[in-house]
Order: structure tokens, then sequence, then C-alpha cells
């Protein structure tokens, strides 16, 4: 019996000791050529990160293309394990914008990953207490209010002028009537729709509207 605990603990101890260690990957998404991100790894250097190649990425993805959906990204992440540290230069590698850039340190923080920026100071962006992240929060926070008091002010402006809001209507009002005309007459829904190029439901809701 004492013999098989000892394997046990042996065993338990073989696993903690071959428990892989936490790795430091280098990303960057503004690098075009590879003498740029060469210039980069430098920078990296400088910063005191020694550059692994075999654990550096880099992409030049247009700001059109989320900072998540980048290619290289989605394979960093499939890499990375809780514990790991992920370093970059500058705040747009992470995003185009602010709400951007939050929604990827947010994905590295659910990850367990550590995530640091050079440009940002010394802390973690992932930390709980972390001053730049907090920062972006606020200004996301503020712009969200923006965007939402223009449109708000946008809609008050319309229905001033009378302007209708929402999607303009796929038919004229006035050919309603020719629709439900058509209908009593024996037309489906499906042929109607197919000559006036629209779609079956726009039709069933003017036929309905009709019956109530």
């Amino acid at each position: 019996m004492s013999g098989f605990r000892t394997s046990l603990i042996c065993l338990h101890s073989l696993s903690v000791t071959h428990r892989p260690m936490p790795s430091t990957h280098v990303y960057t998404n503004q690098a075009s050529t590879l003498r740029e991100f060469e210039g980069e790894c430098v920078s990296f250097d400088a910063a005191g990160y020694v550059v692994d190649f075999g654990q550096a990425w880099w992409e030049c993805s247009p700001a059109s293309v989320a900072a998540l959906d980048r290619p290289r990204m989605q394979q960093l992440l499939r890499r990375l394990r809780a514990g790991d540290l992920v370093a970059t230069l500058r705040l747009c590698s992470l995003g185009s914008s602010v709400r951007d850039v939050v929604a990827t340190v947010e994905r590295f923080r659910s990850l367990g990953v550590k995530l640091h920026c050079v440009e940002t100071g010394e802390a973690m962006l992932t930390d709980a207490a972390s001053v730049a992240f907090r920062t972006l929060q606020a200004v996301e926070g503020l712009e969200h209010d923006t965007r939402s008091a223009r449109m708000k002010a946008s809609a008050e402006q319309a229905v001033e002028r009378g302007s209708r809001l929402g999607r303009r209507p796929a038919l004229a009002t006035d050919m309603h009537d020719e629709i439900r005309a058509a209908l009593r007459c024996g037309a489906s829904v499906s042929e109607l729709a197919r000559t006036f190029k629209v779609s079956r439901q726009t039709i069933m809701r003017i036929r309905d509207v009709h019956a109530e």
C-alpha cells in the first residue's frame, strides 16, 4: 500500500514538474514587410522583450477588420494559455477604435493572459487596477453616450421637419390597393412578390393590414 501511495506522489510530482511554463509572445499589426517587423523587434528588445520568432506574430490588416477577426490574431489566441503574456508596442495594434481595443483587452483577460502595451507604460492592460484600461473604458462610454445623444437629436429634428423615421417603404402607398385587388382576384402572394420585386413578407403585411 505504501508503495502504491509513493507511486501516486511521484506521478503528481512529475505532472507538476512538466506543467508548461508561461510563454511570452509579441504581436503587432503595424508591419507590412519583414524589414518593418525587424525594426519593431528592435523596439521590443529596447522595451525588455527578447523576441522569439516562434512566438512573434505580425500582420497588417486594414482598420475595417476588427482586431479579434484578424487572421494572425486568431492564430495567436488559439496558441495562448492562461498565464501567458502578450506584448505589443502600440494601442493601434489592438484595435482601430476605442471600442475595438477594449474588446481585445477583455478577450485576453477572459483567457487569463497578461497583455502589456509598451505605449501605455509598465502596467498590464489586463490588470483590474490598470489606469490605462479604465481610461479606455471611460472614453468608450463617453463615445457611446455622444453617439446616442446625436442620434436622438437627429431623430427629433426629423420629426419636427415632418420626415418619416425608419426604412423607406418598399412600395408606394398607392400601390397597396392594387396589390389587395390582385389578391382578391386570386393572385398568389409569391406571384405578386415576383411582380413587384419585393419579399413575400411585404405582400403579406399589406394583405394583413387590409384584413384588419
